[in-house]
């Protein structure tokens, strides 16, 4: 145990000051691949946070019951109606068989229809054959889901619960958080993806950059230096490291940065961090 920390602490220290160590940073170039893949799944994860951290608020604010004054009132309407429905299989099924409108105060409660309220300004409960909104029009808030999340809820489970306002305000609350985070895991899936590919994409572009720093015959050299782009990519995957981390904890702590401008600051700090590389690689090639 002794002897693979004293091997691992060395690899992690030279890992850490790549990000601002030259000689460091082509030390990693003969790391092994393994902890190359898992330096740069991790840099992936943290350059995703800003963003699943930005999912995440969104649906923390849309889920509070203070954004949809009145909403308690279309439920209501929902209880008092003079038919019934049930969410089975992940979908609506309304007694009689036909879609229903209702009004109650500043809100319209729909069931059975498949609108699109995006640009109304209206407050709409909407039960869709398979999705369910609940959208304040005057500050363009809402959540959406699928009914799936929803199996079993019916006009009877309203009706009981209207019966104590408490008991009703916590079953539009359960409502409203279930909506608004249901489709946060697969969400925070797709984002981590989609950074880990553009993450790779960017390695694999500037790791080729740095072979090419060396590539060629020096002067007074007789053989030309072989083109070594594996090289090359761990060395990006290392350096670029670095930034990935700052830019994820920062996004991830301070809400005021939004993801994209976070994105762009780290797509910069990278490529200026391999620019300063390539150059020192560049010219210690032509000098030896």
């Amino acid at each position: 145990m002794k002897q693979k920390k004293t091997h691992t602490t060395p690899i992690l220290w030279t890992a850490a000051r790549a990000w601002w160590s030259d000689a460091a940073a082509q030390d990693c170039a003969s790391f092994h691949w393994l902890f190359i893949i898992v330096l740069f799944l991790a840099s992936s994860i943290a350059i995703s946070l800003p963003f699943g951290a930005n999912r995440w608020r969104e649906a923390s604010t849309a889920s509070q019951t203070n954004q949809y004054p009145g909403l308690g009132y279309a439920f209501e309407a929902l209880a008092q109606a003079p038919f019934s429905f049930t969410i089975a299989n992940g979908a609506l099924q309304l007694d009689p068989p036909a879609t229903e409108t209702l009004t109650a105060k500043d809100w319209i409660v729909e069931l059975g229809y498949n609108r699109n309220h995006s640009g109304d300004t209206q407050r709409v409960l909407q039960i869709g054959t398979s999705t369910l909104l609940i959208r304040n029009g005057s500050t363009g808030t809402q959540v959406s889901s699928s009914l799936q999340p929803f199996e079993g809820l019916s006009s009877e489970t309203i009706k009981r619960a209207a019966e104590n306002r408490r008991t009703l305000s916590q079953l539009i609350e359960g409502v409203l958080y279930t909506a608004a985070f249901s489709s946060i895991p697969s969400i925070l899936l797709t984002l981590s993806l989609l950074m880990l590919v553009q993450n790779l994409a960017f390695v694999v572009i500037l790791g080729m950059m740095l072979s090419f720093a060396v590539y060629g015959k020096a002067p007074g050299r007789e053989t030309a230096v072989k083109l070594k782009p594996l090289e090359g990519i761990k060395m990006a995957a290392a350096i670029m490291a670095g930034p990935a981390f700052l830019i994820g904890l920062v996004g991830l702590f301070i809400p005021a940065f939004k993801a994209p401008f976070l994105w762009l600051a780290y797509s910069l700090l990278a490529g200026i961090r391999v620019i300063m590389l390539y150059t020192s690689r560049y010219r210690s090639a032509r000098s030896s």
